[in-house]
């Protein structure tokens, strides 16, 4: 029986892309991806900030904390009692946050010694401020991870 040469061509076509499609090895997507969340790191954690500094909240979108009747005595009235926390004046916590992988898990901290300090503080409503809300989360998903593994995939498979 003498094959169409239509039926050769699918064959050929299917077989070379079955091929590409076994790069696809969990190892390699994995490493791809944890390169492109490290060349992003800035990104993220200037999200994570921003959801401090503009609008007080830990990761479970809740707020951080609260200005006391002290604190405004103490700034002569530049941060109000009962206004929420906005972490600016928490000295080089902010500028030492890092993120790292540990076991395949993304972990947000910082190195500065007053992360210590807030961990203890009665002041802080949550220690849980490092780290992206829901919300937040979705939109580096959104926007960047997912248009990331997208264009990989289709360059890994030449489409």
């Amino acid at each position: 029986m003498v094959r169409p040469l239509f039926s050769l061509k699918i064959m050929a076509n299917f077989n070379t892309q079955l091929a590409k499609a076994k790069q696809l090895k969990p190892e390699k997507i994995s490493r791809d991806l944890f390169k492109f969340i490290r060349s992003i790191e800035k990104q993220i954690l200037d999200k994570n900030r921003e959801q401090i500094f503009e609008k007080s909240q830990d990761i479970h979108g809740q707020a951080i904390g609260f200005y006391s009747y002290a604190t405004e005595q103490i700034t002569k009235g530049r941060k109000k009692q009962g206004e929420p926390f906005d972490g600016k004046d928490s000295g080089d916590f902010f500028k030492q946050m890092y993120m790292q992988e540990v076991s395949g898990v993304i972990r947000f901290g910082s190195k500065s010694p007053h992360w210590v300090d807030i961990q203890k503080s009665k002041s802080w409503l949550s220690t849980d401020i490092l780290g992206l809300t829901d919300e937040n989360l979705k939109e580096i998903i959104t926007n960047d991870l997912t248009p990331f593994v997208i264009s990989n995939y289709r360059n890994i498979l030449e489409l």
